[in-house]
């Protein structure tokens, strides 16, 4: 097996699937490769155990781990750069690298762990689905977009985008910088890693084994004279609070938070040390979401739409001791009406967590 031509054809099958990960799990027959598409998993293919190493190890490489230790998970990333696949008799399978063409490239993130087989792998293609899409073509109705416009264009506080792991939070935080006025305003991005270019944007990759950390980073930014500030996650006290006190000096800040729910967002960021009253003067808002995959109108599923909830909080003598006013719209509310638009069925969307 030429192991270089076999990752590449993997990637480029998962490119073209828009899979957003690929799994590498080390079983007692070999190496499975399954790709999560609208998000489900499904076999791609098993690579005989004689190649599992090779190909692990080239991944690691890649990744800048270190391919000597085997017994801890380790993280990574390399860009991946798509090269034109002409079909060429290789064993079973049709595919061979002929120099680089139809450029495009996306972020791997990486991660291993141990397992009694060996080590397995996932690799998440940073970008793949949605880092350009309005947010309408997401999926948000026209009335909540309206909603989203106005709190953009208040110039200081906090928004925050929540959701469980893999609703397409990032996605929805890269379409609202984009409708930020970047040309006359200074718009600095703090991600773990980046995922898309953003044009007039600074864009700062988090490196936590040189020591750049998200709250060291947002010292630094607060030197810089920015007037917006993306933070890709909200993960400690210290980011909780820095965020905060950003928003409180005149920046506007957005970031995602792993909550279930708009209103939840209060109670993550008093839980991380954030005074009430800091909470109260900053947040304007919060966005929750999940994606569910659509159906393409003969019953099957094709692609996925996300289902929002918004909190919107007034600008002008808030009543914080009835929070559920602040609400714009729910998930349920969501979800019923893509149930009855059919753009989505009552299964998917318990299969995500709603109940209706």
């Amino acid at each position: 097996m030429y192991v270089d031509i076999e990752l590449d054809a993997i990637i480029e099958v998962a490119h073209q699937k828009r899979a957003s990960d690929i799994h590498f799990d080390t079983t007692q027959l070999g190496l499975e490769v399954r790709f999560r598409c609208d998000g489900l998993l499904s076999r791609y293919e098993t690579i005989d155990r004689a190649y599992q190493e090779q190909m692990i190890n080239r991944i690691k490489v890649l990744s800048g781990m270190d391919i000597s230790e085997k017994r801890i998970p380790q993280d990574g990333r390399w860009k991946w750069n798509r090269h034109q696949i002409q079909e060429q008799n290789i064993g079973d399978k049709k595919f061979i690298r002929q120099g680089i063409s139809d450029y495009k490239e996306i972020t791997m993130r990486v991660s291993s762990m141990p397992s009694i087989y060996g080590e397995t792998i996932v690799c998440r293609l940073m970008g793949n689905e949605g880092s350009y899409k309005s947010l309408v073509e997401l999926g948000m109705s026209e009335e909540l977009y309206t909603h989203v416009q106005e709190l953009l264009k208040r110039p200081y506080g906090l928004l925050t985008i929540n959701g469980p792991t893999g609703a397409g939070k990032s996605a929805t935080l890269y379409s609202m910088l984009m409708m930020l006025p970047r040309s006359t305003t200074k718009l600095i991005c703090l991600e773990d890693p980046v995922e898309a270019d953003i044009e007039g944007a600074i864009q700062v990759g988090i490196n936590e084994k040189i020591g750049l950390t998200f709250s060291k980073g947002l010292r630094a930014i607060l030197r810089q004279d920015p007037d917006s500030i993306m933070i890709g996650e909200i993960r400690d006290n210290e980011t909780a609070r820095l965020a905060v006190q950003a928003a409180l000096t005149g920046h506007r800040v957005l970031s995602t938070i792993h909550t279930n729910t708009s209103l939840g967002v209060i109670e993550r960021l008093q839980d991380m040390g954030v005074e009430p009253y800091l909470i109260k003067a900053t947040l304007m808002g919060a966005i929750a979401q999940r994606l569910v995959r659509k159906l393409d109108g003969n019953g099957q599923y094709s692609g996925r739409t996300a289902l929002f909830e918004l909190m919107e909080v007034p600008m002008q003598q808030p009543n914080w001791h009835m929070p559920d006013e602040f609400m714009v719209t729910t998930l349920e509310v969501s979800a019923k009406s893509a149930i009855e638009q059919g753009i989505t069925s009552l299964e998917e969307v318990q299969r995500v967590g709603l109940l209706i």
